[in-house]
């Protein structure tokens, strides 16, 4: 008999997490497991990348992610009142609160999202905070694990978790995978009682699906013909990814008269503010935000170089892609990233800041053999991160 497989995540926007439950489900063997996927909405560009074989059940919270402006009116038109009266309410006590108000916009959504009534063999939450606490208190299952994407003391630093709501989740849980040696360590460092919990699973992805979508260059004509410097960064559009860093950064090397042309592709909150940003210092023509695109690879596999400037990272998927497609690649001085790079051979490690950045796309820029140098080395990689399946399955089994 099939066991019987629940992952719970929020959405499938085209972030390394969901990204990488994506390459998980493609690679699951559905001749042993019957596999359920809840999400908190149906939005995001890789809802339609689920395979087959996987049932997407009902949405659990209907615009979860839609701004409060165009959830009222839908929630009110569809007659959806507890849960107009969840996103108002969580709304309002979390602007009140510390961070992101995470633990008191949980204590709203648990009397307002509905249980799941079938007993599963094993429930995976995929996403940090919400999903954590919805799998531990609302699911029925034999055994539970939780996912840790982030670098615990950086969100802890900014107020994103709940401490005393994390701690519940993770002495109810069976198992905590983080995805990078970096994030287990953080991690402990706050909760040492479970280390016998933790388990590191870095996030995968498929390089020979990446490299065959990055062929698809026909709806990228413009930017193939374009002869400047090309530099592409993914990320989502928030502080922590250091999109500001790369603006000014941008800006440092258009001044000092470098003819470069910079391509950030990812969607969230800071977008319209990058691009008020980027005309006011006049670059507007060389940093382009090109939005949330389901096929990013196209862009990425014809840049120059390639540039994650984040200030934080757990094991970022964008770079995986990025050593997928050989480019030469730029990343910050974070830990995650030391065990990613190996610097001067598979890429180069600046320092997390404006300077840092543009020194390294300069040295990028000027320095043909450094960047062959880089492709070449990432060419002759052995496959990368093909026990992680594995290590899944022993959890699921154990």
């Amino acid at each position: 008999m099939k066991k019987k497989l629940l992952f719970v995540t929020q959405y499938l926007q085209t972030g390394g997490v969901e990204k990488s439950l994506i390459t998980l489900l493609t690679d699951l063997d559905y001749e042993k497991y019957e596999v359920d996927l809840l999400l908190f909405d149906h939005s995001g560009v890789l809802y339609n990348q689920v395979p087959k074989e996987v049932k997407i059940l009902p949405p659990l919270f209907e615009t979860f992610s839609t701004p409060l402006s165009e959830a009222i009116p839908k929630l009110w038109e569809k007659g959806k009142f507890r849960l107009l009266t969840c996103k108002i309410l969580a709304a309002s006590l979390g602007r009140m609160s510390k961070g992101m108000g995470t633990g008191i916009r949980w204590s709203v959504y648990r009397y307002s999202l509905t249980s799941i009534k079938k007993h599963y063999d094993v429930a995976i939450s995929y996403l940090d905070f919400f999903c954590n606490y919805y799998v531990i208190e609302k699911v029925n299952a034999k055994k539970k694990i939780i996912y840790n994407h982030m670098d615990y003391g950086y969100s802890q630093k900014y107020g994103w978790p709940c401490p005393r709501q994390d701690r519940k989740s993770f002495k109810k849980c069976d198992y905590i995978v983080t995805v990078a040696e970096s994030a287990r360590e953080s991690l402990e460092s706050f909760y040492p009682e479970f280390s016998n919990k933790i388990h590191v699973i870095h996030n995968r992805i498929q390089p020979k699906t990446v490299q065959l979508m990055s062929r698809n260059v026909s709806e990228i004509g413009e930017m193939k013909q374009d002869k400047r410097f090309k530099i592409v960064s993914v990320a989502r559009l928030v502080e922590e990814k250091g999109v500001f860093l790369a603006l000014q950064a941008c800006k440092i090397l258009i001044d000092m008269g470098y003819d470069i042309v910079w391509y950030l592709i990812g969607n969230g909150p800071l977008y319209e503010e990058l691009v008020s940003k980027s005309k006011e210092l006049g670059i507007g023509e060389n940093f382009i935000l090109l939005g949330e695109q389901s096929n990013p690879y196209p862009h990425m596999g014809i840049c120059d170089a390639y540039v994650q400037p984040s200030k934080t990272e757990a094991h970022c998927v964008a770079v995986e892609e990025a050593i997928a497609l050989f480019r030469p690649i730029i990343v910050t001085d974070i830990p995650s990233f030391q065990h990613q790079i190996e610097n001067e051979k598979t890429g180069i490690i600046v320092k997390a800041n404006v300077e840092g950045i543009a020194k390294g796309i300069e040295r990028m820029l000027k320095s043909e053999e450094l960047r062959k140098k880089i492709s070449n080395n990432l060419m002759n990689l052995e496959n990368r991160n093909t026990e992680e399946l594995g290590k899944f399955y022993n959890l699921i089994e154990a």
